[in-house]
């Protein structure tokens, strides 16, 4: 289906992600590898690309990309394919960050592609670049690490033919499934943009909380809660484990998480603290979505068991014995924007939503 020149917009968001973990490819230039943080590039398009290459985004940098994006201006053409090829090809020659674990492409655009066959000799049709373009996302390796991709749309009036238009989405995401989201308005658009804006950042950030205790009795139970309960039966929020002495290792074995996740896995050892207290620490400790943990209400618990009850340790507080050190992980993140003129007065707020994403992204995020 082809879009014309006064038609009502269609709106779609299509979102690339790309996870990284393991080898990485020769770098462009040499093998030195880039400066950890986390790095944006922006891609305008409508008949012509408009980039930004990729840098680091922080506190000190976002207003650089946030004029980027004020300054870009509409006109004819939607080259979507030849926007989106782009934006993973300048990912995949990149130099990597060596903590790199998160790389991702976010595009968004008013519809179906418009001349990016005549950027191109490789393809006779818009489904043979398609085609290509998921291909890529399914397997090719950047980083030794598969493509996850993830789209969004707004299906605009003008869209008679929604199965292309559905379709259009769909190959553009890794997962059909989970990764693929139609959304009625810009609003809901803008809605999006900001959740992925803060999942990317959850994914590039680890949340490492540490709890100090006591040197305990070894075969002691020990329970750690979060919610601010009395009773620790009532928690739904805790980590509990087996308390072990093993050569002078003091370890946390056969742990539970409750309404938590970590990666530090089900057995932690313990660092010694002076010759009473010791500190467990659990990597990147978050509730189920993924978010942060306050640990403004944990409490400790040692199961008693010749009364077969749990005992508080009065002395452990929240403020004394827990801390949070955020570890920070680089992400490189490519933003591809439709600057068509099929946008309308839309194209107002997609701005807003893309400078509302490079916000969210650059948080308190600490790349130098």
């Amino acid at each position: 289906m082809k879009k014309h020149l006064f038609s009502v917009a269609v709106l779609a968001l299509v979102v690339t992600l790309t996870t990284f973990t393991g080898c990485r490819k020769p770098q462009a230039d040499d093998n030195t590898p880039a400066k950890e943080g986390l790095y944006l590039g922006i891609v305008g398009f409508n008949s012509e690309l408009y980039t930004m290459p990729l840098g680091l985004l922080n506190q000190d940098t976002k207003h650089n990309f946030e004029s980027f994006v004020d300054g870009l201006s509409m006109q004819n053409g939607t080259i979507l394919y030849h926007a989106v090829n782009t934006g993973l090809n300048s990912l995949a020659t990149a130099k990597i960050p060596e903590n790199l674990i998160n790389v991702s492409v976010v595009t968004f655009t008013d519809g179906l592609d418009q001349g990016s066959l005549g950027l191109s000799d490789n393809y006779n049709s818009n489904n043979d670049y398609l085609t290509a373009i998921n291909s890529r996302i399914n397997n090719e390796l950047i980083g030794g690490n598969n493509i996850s991709a993830y789209s969004i749309g707004v299906r605009g009036a003008d869209v008679i033919d929604i199965e292309s238009f559905r379709d259009n989405l769909t190959r553009l995401s890794s997962d059909p499934v989970h990764n693929v989201v139609e959304v009625s308005n810009m609003s809901e658009a803008s809605e999006k943009f900001a959740e992925i804006a803060r999942q990317l950042y959850n994914q590039s950030t680890f949340y490492n909380v540490s709890l100090k205790l006591p040197i305990q009795n070894p075969g002691t139970v020990i329970r750690f809660t979060f919610d601010n309960v009395s009773n620790p039966e009532d928690s739904h929020c805790y980590i509990q484990g087996n308390y072990i002495e093993n050569n002078g290792n003091y370890q946390l074995t056969d742990i539970q998480y409750v309404g938590l996740d970590s990666q530090s896995g089900n057995t932690v050892t313990a660092s010694k603290e002076n010759m009473v207290f010791i500190v467990f620490s659990f990597r990147n400790l978050t509730d189920l979505n993924g978010n942060q943990m306050s640990t403004d209400y944990v409490k400790q618990w040692n199961w008693i068991e010749s009364v077969e009850q749990w005992q508080p340790n009065s002395e452990f507080t929240p403020s004394g014995n827990t801390e949070i050190v955020n570890e920070y992980k680089s992400a490189m993140i490519m933003l591809v924007l439709d600057c068509s003129s099929s946008l309308g007065s839309d194209f107002v707020n997609m701005k807003t939503a893309a400078n509302g994403f490079i916000e969210t992204l650059s948080g308190n995020y600490n790349g130098q």
